[in-house]
């Protein structure tokens, strides 16, 4: 993913279930950090609440339904983003 993408870095969260979501949100507010991508077949249905935590530290939050592929992670990224993408 990250070669396929043209990432500088992949930060990737491992969770437990029943996690409390206040853990990501130190991870959400690094300053590389552009982008969230939110696997939500595999997350706790109580992950969906890191979008505050997204808006306030200004990073765009992409979910993604399935199909996990760079290629499908960049349809994703585009189909809810792009608009925000421009801007930056």
């Amino acid at each position: 993913m990250k070669s396929a993408l043209g990432l500088k870095e992949l930060f990737w969260i491992e969770t437990k279930e029943h996690q409390s979501i206040a853990a990501f949100e130190p991870a959400i507010a690094r300053p590389d950090v552009a982008l969230v991508l939110l696997a939500i077949r595999w997350s706790s249905h109580a992950f969906g609440d890191v979008k505050p935590y997204c808006e306030r530290q200004g990073k765009l939050l992409v979910r993604l339904p399935g199909g996990y592929s760079p290629n499908q992670v960049a349809a994703q990224i585009l189909a809810q983003c792009s608009e925000h993408l421009a801007d930056r």
